[in-house]
């Protein structure tokens, strides 16, 4: 039996080594604003994220990936009528792997309804972002068409 629990914890101590040091986890909180020029106004916005993510490490300590989940909101008015607003929410995941230089964008980046409306924007899905290329599954609304999206939907509900 003693020698069963030494083999157990030799292999549980080789095991760590393998695998490296702990994953070092973080969090934070960003809130943010600005604007941007939709030609006739300006789309003036404010935002809310909470970030949680972990960095993994291989046997030597480098860096192996860092998987970030964000949440959050987003603001964004008129600046010729700021009672013309809307809200869009935010939850996905950013998944980057240190060894191929490689991020990549799960879930809901930005989803932005109206009532009456329905769906104005939404930029959802997976994207990832390679060695130069952009490979995109579902709408990705936000990142064609940029300050656009924004711009169209405070149009649209105006």
């Amino acid at each position: 039996i003693v020698s069963l629990v030494i083999a157990c914890a030799a292999f549980a101590i080789s095991a760590n080594v393998a695998l490296g040091a702990p994953p070092e986890r973080f969090t934070d909180v960003v809130d943010y604003s600005g604007s941007s020029s939709c030609g006739t106004f300006d789309d003036m916005y404010a935002g809310h994220l909470e970030i949680a993510g972990m960095t993994t490490f291989d046997a030597e300590g480098n860096p192996v990936r860092d998987v970030i989940q964000i949440s959050g909101w987003e603001r964004n008015w008129r600046s010729d009528r700021p009672s013309v607003s809307i809200t869009a929410k935010r939850a996905f995941t950013v998944i980057y792997t240190y060894a191929t230089d490689t991020e990549k964008n799960a879930g809901n980046v930005f989803t932005q309804t109206a009532p009456g409306q329905g769906v104005l924007f939404h930029d959802v899905g997976n994207i990832t972002f390679s060695a130069g290329t952009v490979t995109i599954h579902g709408p990705h609304d936000v990142f064609v068409e940029g300050d656009a999206a924004f711009c169209n939907a405070l149009r649209a509900v105006s």
